[in-house]
């Protein structure tokens, strides 16, 4: 069953353990509760409610048995049930359960399991948020998760069977839609009728939804991303979302294939541009993605857009990196994801000037870095770092570079923790080839992780997929 399984302290972290267990709980509960659960990827597009368990809060949980009281709130508040065997441990711990679940993901499972989950439902008291996949064959057990008096919201992975239509759906949400005839269909508008609400809709510049945002409302809708050709003129349709749309919060602006921003630019990018041109800079990069979040305004001032995600990428021939980071910092003070792709730049950077022009960033949460590696320069006490300077050939020689390539992104990665104090993940795509006596290649290497700065140390560690 997720997040209840065991897991078994190494020496070192019992030692710390009986170190703290002095402590009150209510610090040792503050302590818990900041490592209790394992970060999501920053580009999951998941709105699933549910949190892993870190691999602290499962070694803390069967340490000792004061430790193992603070991490029970913990390790039972989110839940996922995957088949007929962990329903029947829901039935014979259901005093945790009853006590601290708060999330609950119910995968498929046949109708028996289902049953016996809906007679546990109403023992759940602090049950707030539930997700069900294959809603529409499961219409019974969906209608008792909606008539839980203290669940808020169940996330689906498609319509409820049609006979729902006559119940009340106000916590019901859809969270992705890519198709926008989906929105106009009656199908679809008897649900949002009763209350069904659809969270992100994913839409190409082409589609006749755009056009009919002023007649057309989405409930619940909280992000909108479009896909732009890349020959448009304007962007017309979107000063009528925020009315429209109270709910929505981001709106992604995304070049298509290897088309990018040339022709539509949002009016709070337009100072950039124009400041790009004269320092003689808009030649140096083309602009990928531009993310937008509107702030919440007030009775005095209307709600505005500011962006918040920006995806550049360096042109042939391009100058200083740091002059262009250095202008983007300056134009867009708050923002939080930011994506820089060097693969066709062809300068060298000491990796502190590159960390500490990062570093003005005030708001940087996101980095994505792609193709940096070879753009890095380290000082003498690195050299062992950096890759090979010969003819390749073998398969063990490509591990090799790789391995020394990873080294030195992983260096890069703790400089750039230590001076972005606001950045919390970075993901790291790299490429490197070897050559043979001709010049042709003959083999790569490739890499590509996440990083989570985990402390108030800035340490970091890899993040994983959960």
């Amino acid at each position: 069953m997720g997040n209840t399984a065991s897991n078994t302290p190494t020496s070192s972290q019992s030692s710390s353990m009986q170190l703290h267990t002095s402590l009150p709980n209510e610090l040792l509960y503050s302590i818990v509760e900041y490592i209790a659960y394992t970060p999501k990827l920053p580009d999951s597009r998941s709105e699933s409610p549910f949190k892993c368990a870190s691999p602290e809060l499962l070694a803390f949980s069967v340490a000792n048995w004061q430790l193992r009281q603070v991490s029970l709130p913990f390790l039972f508040a989110n839940i996922k049930i995957r088949d007929v065997v962990e329903v029947h441990q829901l039935e014979k711990c259901s005093a945790l359960f009853v006590k601290f679940t708060k999330v609950l993901v119910i995968k498929p499972l046949p109708q028996l399991g289902d049953q016996t989950i809906s007679k546990i439902l109403p023992q759940l008291k602090k049950l707030s948020e539930v997700e069900l996949p294959d809603c529409r064959n499961r219409t019974e057990l969906l209608r008792s998760i909606l008539a839980h008096p203290t669940v808020t919201s169940v996330v689906v992975d498609e319509l409820p069977e049609e006979s729902m239509c006559n119940d009340d759906l106000s916590k019901v949400a859809l969270p992705r839609r890519k198709s926008y005839r989906a929105m106009i269909l009656p199908e679809y508008q008897k649900y949002f009728d009763r209350g069904m609400r659809i969270l992100r809709l994913q839409l190409s510049e082409g589609d006749s939804i755009i056009t009919q945002f002023e007649s057309i409302n989405i409930p619940g809708l909280k992000e909108i991303r479009i896909f732009i050709h890349g020959y448009g003129d304007k962007i017309s349709w979107a000063h009528v979302l925020s009315s429209n749309h109270p709910t929505l919060n981001e709106l992604w602006l995304l070049g298509r294939a290897r088309r990018y921003l040339k022709h539509v630019v949002p009016p709070v990018l337009s100072p950039f541009m124009k400041e790009s041109q004269q320092e003689k800079l808009h030649s140096c990069f083309i602009v990928r993605r531009v993310g937008l979040r509107r702030t919440n305004g007030s009775s005095y001032s209307p709600p505005e857009w500011y962006v918040m995600g920006l995806s550049l990428e360096t042109t042939p021939g391009s100058t200083s990196i740091i002059e262009i980071l250095t202008l983007v910092a300056s134009s867009f003070p708050k923002l939080e994801v930011l994506t820089l792709g060097l693969n066709q730049h062809e300068e060298m950077y000491d990796i502190d000037d590159l960390a500490s022009v990062l570093a003005r960033f005030s708001s940087l949460r996101i980095l994505y870095l792609d193709e940096v590696f070879a753009r890095l320069k380290f000082g003498p006490e690195f050299q062992t770092l950096m890759p090979l300077v010969q003819q390749f050939d073998t398969p063990d020689v490509f591990d090799e570079m790789r391995a020394r390539a990873e080294s030195g992104l992983l260096l890069f990665a703790s400089h750039l923790a230590k001076q972005v104090r606001t950045l919390d993940s970075i993901h790291m795509s790299d490429t490197g080839y070897g050559y043979d006596n001709s010049g042709n290649r003959v083999g790569s290497w490739f890499l590509t992780k996440w990083l989570h700065v985990l402390n108030g140390n800035r340490d970091i560690s890899e993040l994983l997929s959960v």
